[in-house]
């Protein structure tokens, strides 16, 4: 067996299209049509890689509680272990600015441990208050 590094987006898409039970190598390879014998099922050849769970690059579910909210015009992110920061929010017509906090505030959640569900929170509670990215609903 043979252990590869992946970055974070790459192991998203593999949990995405995993089934409740499957590995990682299940995952693979029934994308990529590799059978138990090791063999493509299809005419074109295929490598399915092993991704040890003690590997993982990101937790799958959340181990902390965390909550993320827009109050007197700051996003707060805060974890139940008493973590906690404040990002100041510009004008909402500022998209420029808006992506700046929003980028600042899911690298603060990731350094602290949130998961890759608790990330897109912190997105959807700037949305939620009317801070999108994308300017007039685009």
């Amino acid at each position: 067996m043979r252990s590869i590094r992946i970055s974070d987006e790459v192991w998203d898409a593999i949990a995405a299209k995993g089934r409740f039970g499957e590995t990682e190598d299940d995952v693979l390879r029934r994308v990529f049509g590799v059978n138990d014998e090791g063999l493509p099922t299809t005419a074109t050849r295929s490598v399915a890689v092993a991704i040890p769970l003690a590997q993982r690059l990101s937790p799958r579910h959340a181990n902390i509680r965390m909550h993320a909210g827009v109050h007197s015009d700051q996003l707060l992110v805060s974890f139940e272990s008493g973590i906690r920061k404040a990002f100041p929010l510009p004008k909402k017509a500022d998209v420029e600015a808006i992506r700046r906090v929003r980028t600042e505030a899911v690298q603060f959640a990731s350094s602290n441990g949130a998961s890759p569900g608790q990330q897109d929170a912190v997105k959807k509670a700037l949305t939620q208050a009317g801070y999108h990215i994308r300017g007039s609903r685009g």
